[in-house]
């Protein structure tokens, strides 16, 4: 009777009674969102038992997957939470004592001062100038963001949570591709058909989402290329298979290729022999393709092939010309959606127009370059064009002399190096063909995946890795 009475008096005190009043408030206010709501409780109940690591895998998860593009006010609000977290570990751990603030590289902050000259300046010449204002501002709070998360790395430990996270997201993706083709009766007949669509899931764009494909596969294949053990082994080579189906069904040649030259490079600093091993297989495959015909034209199908560029040398045509009649300092920053029919290169009514006017308004009128070099050129002008060529500089500069200090170093760091290394590359090759992945103005989606590789280099590049002797840091600095 004296236990019972005493639970409860507990369960009664006045702070339980304060705590069950709000969240019963908050709950009535939130409506049709209490689900959302609860999640976010539970969110917080288990961060307060489990720490800051289970908080920032969470917190980059919802960031790619919560709500995907079905609720835009309400993916607003999971993005401000989102940030505000953030926000508030960062302050927790260095309060206002800005002496204690992670340093950035000089290279990366004359890049970013290019980039902002380059947009400023653009907007400024620009017919659009509001518009443009509001992408640098959008751009702004990205980059703050992208500061956040490199400024909450302690250590690797952080940096693999990250990319747990990471591959965690892409796997969801990844399913919610699958569940819309196996929800389809005719998805199979569709992928075998000249006329197929392509299959996408939370994130309406194909091309958006197989980016966390092109992550995600370097860094799976650097723990198979590690063989730890066999259930890491069976994991990681199951989960390649995973994310290669989910691939193949949104068909997006561009991440594919970003895939294959990510692999190549692993392979060319990792296991020479495999290199040469997977050179000579597609030099055979694609052999074959051409001398038999059969072959050739399922894989024509199944690549479509028989759709050349898809329409880019299209848009390909308008950037050109865009940049003829604007080369000093381009259209301004999302002009592109005021001024792309003022090039259109075909008839609007015509099957090829109706395709670019479907993707006009897919796309809400963004740059549709399909080319990240063209894209920052059209849009900035020579200044673009010089930050297009800048970040690549800056990434390999950062990423190869950071391969070369860890090179001596344990051998799942430098694994893990080289994964972020051939990812970035990746991108850089995907971007011949794509504007999106690398610096589309700060979108969360598109552009956050690359710069946390980023800025995971960076942090390995300013630490000295204290698991070598005196005499190997001198030796992996001079190779």
């Amino acid at each position: 009777m004296i236990g019972s009475l005493r639970i409860l008096r507990d369960i009664y005190s006045p702070k339980i009674i304060f705590v069950s009043l709000l969240l019963s408030c908050l709950i009535v206010l939130m409506g049709n969102y209490v689900l959302y709501g609860v999640a976010v409780i539970f969110i917080g109940i288990l961060w307060l038992f489990l720490g800051e690591q289970l908080l920032l895998v969470l917190i980059i998860i919802s960031l790619f997957t919560l709500l995907g593009e079905t609720d835009t006010s309400l993916r607003t609000i999971v993005h401000l939470v989102d940030f505000s977290l953030l926000g508030y570990l960062f302050l927790r751990r260095f309060a206002l004592k800005f002496y204690s603030y992670p340093p950035v590289p000089k290279s990366v902050l004359y890049f970013i001062s290019l980039y902002y000259f380059s947009m400023i300046m653009a907007t400024v010449m620009s017919d659009y100038p509001i518009v443009g204002l509001g992408l640098i501002v959008r751009q702004t709070i990205f980059f703050i963001i992208t500061y956040l998360f490199y400024a909450l790395i302690k250590n690797e430990n952080d940096i693999k949570t990250y990319f747990v996270a990471f591959v965690i997201s892409a796997c969801v993706l990844a399913a919610s591709s699958i569940f819309t083709f196996m929800s389809d009766s005719s998805g199979l007949f569709n992928l075998t058909s000249g006329s197929r669509e392509r299959i996408v899931g939370i994130i309406s764009n194909p091309n958006n989402i197989t980016n966390f494909y092109m992550v995600s596969f370097p860094l799976v294949l650097s723990i198979l290329l590690l063989k730890r053990n066999t259930l890491s082994n069976v994991i990681g080579l199951l989960l390649i298979l995973y994310l290669s189906f989910a691939l193949f069904i949104t068909l997006s040649r561009s991440a594919i290729l970003g895939v294959i030259a990510g692999t190549v490079i692993m392979l060319y600093i990792l296991r020479r022999k495999y290199f040469y091993f997977i050179i000579v297989s597609l030099i055979v495959l694609v052999i074959m393709f051409i001398a038999y015909e059969p072959l050739g034209n399922l894989t024509s199908i199944l690549f479509r092939v028989e759709r050349g560029t898809t329409g880019r040398d299209y848009l390909w045509a308008i950037s050109l010309d865009i940049i003829k009649d604007h080369p000093l300092f381009g259209i301004g920053p999302g002009a592109y959606k005021y001024e792309m029919f003022k090039y259109f290169p075909v008839m609007l009514e015509s099957w090829m127009g109706g395709l670019f006017v479907d993707l006009y308004e897919t796309t809400g009128g963004a740059n549709l370059s399909h080319n990240f070099f063209l894209f920052l050129f059209s849009d900035l002008g020579i200044p673009g064009l010089l930050t297009s060529l800048a970040l690549p500089i800056v990434f390999f500069k950062i990423g190869i002399k950071t391969l070369k200090k860890y090179k001596l170093g344990k051998k799942d760091t430098y694994y893990l190096i080289v994964a972020l290394f051939a990812i970035g590359t990746a991108m850089f090759v995907r971007g011949f063909v794509e504007s999106i992945g690398l610096l589309y103005y700060g979108a969360i989606t598109t552009d956050l995946p690359f710069w946390l590789v980023f800025i995971s280099l960076i942090y390995y590049n300013i630490h000295e890795p204290d698991h070598l002797t005196n005499k190997q840091k001198e030796n992996s600095l001079l190779m």
